[in-house]
């Protein structure tokens, strides 16, 4: 099955010129389904699976199969993957204490059970945008696996499935895998004949640095409310890649660096400074940086005494990558620079810094995830055809591999020189 792209114009940040990008089979033209899109929607029921790794709860019963069912997975690991359920136990072995080390001191992450409630929130927004929807969630690396979740949407009789990652950009490793294991269930299943469109990424969509402005600025608010806003230092923690697989092509840190910079813009009032949460236990790799713990120590050194770390720049419901290397490693640095500052200076109040809630059920959020969903389910937006109803869906491998080129969505110039991870002195 050959690919085709129909690309329409791109404009960065600005929905009036917003490219749509269709990955076709027997590259046929996709402007009649527009069109019968827009004037039928009434004649689908039309499914949003809400996706991503996941995450677990209770290590003793679930890490195990967590850990290999990552290592099997993911792509961001560098080894082929014909290799990986030869070496699956030693490479468990491996990195089994790290991450039940970081488990034992967060606790539950009740990352499903957020998803759940953030689903509820993004249904009841759907009632007045999308009637004919439902939002679903399902996860590469736990329950509810995908599959599982398309099996639900197959018995509620979906016949158009929308795939959108709960993080705002693509990678291979994140929206790309959701995607891939769509297509894996529905080579499996061809006796479901429902389209299935992906939506790419969004965080160049001016209502996401929009309702990410807006709910940051509340939610700081909140956690310092006699703290003026210029006294207020920032930590954007998101989702950091491997570099080798940016170097393939993945351009989901480009799409993180491009949001920093529009909230910078939107959010000129506070001191805003960005990092990474590298999910690396899996040894064998050099990451992006700087770590958001790197970014912590200068912070202290820039004089930051009120800090609010963030994880909903990548995330939208709390994980352990922004419980572990937020909530514990950087504010237990915070706290030791603060008990110093305090031994040294009775009268110095030391560091405040607080992890702020995520998205989770923000009613603004699950807004913009509902029109989103409307906009995909008449081709609006960055938009990725995985199959059309009648016809064979893509072949696994055809988006999420990486160094696979899709249009507007990898292969990105870097045009973020003016990011940094501190902000402007």
């Amino acid at each position: 099955m050959t690919l085709s792209f129909a690309l329409k114009s791109f404009s960065l940040l600005s929905m009036a010129a917003f490219s749509v990008v269709a990955v076709q089979a027997c590259g046929k033209s996709i402007d009649a389904d527009v069109k019968n899109a827009v004037q039928s929607p009434k004649n689908e029921k039309v499914g949003l699976l809400f996706a991503s790794h996941g995450d677990i709860d209770n290590p003793d019963t679930e890490l195990e199969d967590y850990i290999k069912i990552s290592f099997q997975k993911n792509v961001g690991i560098p080894l082929p993957m014909w290799t990986r359920k030869l070496i699956e136990d030693p490479a468990y072995r491996l990195s089994v204490k790290t991450v039940r080390s970081q488990y034992d001191v967060i606790g539950a992450t009740r990352y499903y059970a957020n998803s759940l409630k953030q689903i509820e929130a993004i249904n009841e927004e759907l009632k007045g945008i999308l009637p004919n929807a439902k939002a679903y969630v399902g996860f590469n690396f736990s329950k509810p696996f995908i599959e599982e979740t398309l099996e639900e949407m197959k018995r509620d009789g979906v016949t158009k499935i929308i795939v959108a990652n709960k993080g705002a950009q693509f990678s291979y490793a994140s929206s790309g895998e959701n995607m891939e294991d769509v297509l894996k269930y529905l080579k499996k299943h061809p006796e479901y004949n429902a389209e299935a469109l992906g939506i790419a990424w969004y965080a160049n969509d001016n209502r996401f640095t929009d309702v990410m402005s807006s709910s940051l600025r509340g939610d700081i608010a909140r956690a310092f409310p006699d703290t003026p806003a210029k006294d207020v230092c920032v930590l954007l923690g998101s989702h950091g890649l491997p570099m080798w697989l940016i170097n393939t092509g993945d351009s989901a840190i480009t799409q993180m660096k491009q949001s920093v910079i529009e909230l910078r813009k939107k959010m000129p009032e506070y001191k805003i400074y960005h990092g990474f949460l590298n999910d690396d236990f899996f040894p064998g790799a050099k990451w992006v940086s700087p770590t958001a713990n790197d970014v912590a120590r200068q912070m202290v050194a820039d004089g930051c005494k009120n800090v609010a770390m963030d994880g909903r720049l990548s995330f939208t419901t709390h994980h352990r990558a922004t419980l572990y290397d937020m909530q514990v490693l950087a504010a237990n640095y915070f706290a030791a620079e603060s008990a110093k500052m305090k031994a040294s200076d009775s009268n110095n109040k030391g560091i405040k810094s607080v992890l702020l809630p995520n998205f989770d059920t923000n009613k603004e959020h699950a807004r913009f995830i509902a029109e989103i969903t409307a906009d995909a389910a008449q081709y609006k937006g960055l938009v990725i055809t995985l199959k059309k109803a009648g016809e064979k869906a893509l072949e696994p491998n055809s988006v999420g591999k990486p160094g696979l080129f899709l249009p507007g969505v990898t292969h990105m110039k870097d045009n973020t020189q003016e990011w940094s991870p501190y902000p402007s002195k």
